[in-house]
């Protein structure tokens, strides 16, 4: 019987129908059962199915964010969305995730982690699996910051089982790194309200549109 970290292996004579439920179960076993995953998960076998995991988890967000355009600004603007996205997303994802990855190997390895680049790259592609259900929950003021937790929970849970971290270490790291991340996106988007989407008011500078003087009594 095949554990919950191998059923993620895809290989190389699966059908799309084949490898589209390996991506669903592999994606509600990283939701439902993180730890069982990550204890089962195998170490090494290549960037291929992570790769194509994340890309796969990419997309859905991609057609999450295009539904709610349709929503928001009409179906129009909604196409024009999803083609402009879906044509940038591969190489946006692809450098992306091998840069992330190198700052979370460079933190797994000060924490004494013996695992490769090639481990740590699985770790942080399945870890998310979440992403469809935390770009729902960012919408939503109240839930942005159990997003960030559900995330970094999951990160430490990789650290714990696949590289072999002490559970008070890695949740000290991470609880850290969370916190900067979020005080940064705090400070981003208060800079851009105030200096991006605020304009303003514009003054009536032009004596045509002040009210006539009245003439002195003679």
């Amino acid at each position: 019987m095949l554990t919950l970290g191998e059923r993620a292996t895809m290989r190389s004579g699966d059908t799309v129908a084949g490898v589209l439920k390996v991506i669903r179960d592999t994606a509600l076993s990283v939701m439902v059962r993180p730890v069982t995953f990550f204890q089962t998960m195998p170490r090494r076998g290549g960037y291929r199915t992570p790769y194509v995991f994340l890309l796969a988890v990419g997309l859905f967000d991609a057609l999450l964010l295009s539904g709610l355009k349709v929503l928001i600004a009409g179906p129009a603007a909604a196409l024009a969305f999803a083609m402009h996205v879906f044509l940038i997303l591969p190489l946006v994802l692809t450098l992306f995730s091998f840069a992330l990855t190198a700052v979370l190997f460079a933190f797994w390895r000060l924490m004494d982690s013996p695992q490769s680049y090639e481990t740590a790259y699985r770790t942080f592609a399945y870890s998310c699996a979440i992403s469809p259900v935390a770009l729902l929950m960012l919408l939503v003021p109240y839930l942005t910051f159990a997003a960030f937790f559900w995330w970094f929970a999951l990160l430490v849970i990789g650290s714990v089982y696949v590289h072999g971290v002490g559970r008070l270490k890695a949740t000290t790291v991470f609880a850290a790194l969370g916190f900067a991340v979020l005080v940064f996106l705090t400070r981003a988007e208060h800079y851009v309200v105030r200096h991006g989407m605020v304009r303003p008011v514009p003054q009536a500078s032009s004596t045509a549109d002040k009210p006539a003087a009245h003439p002195a009594p003679v």
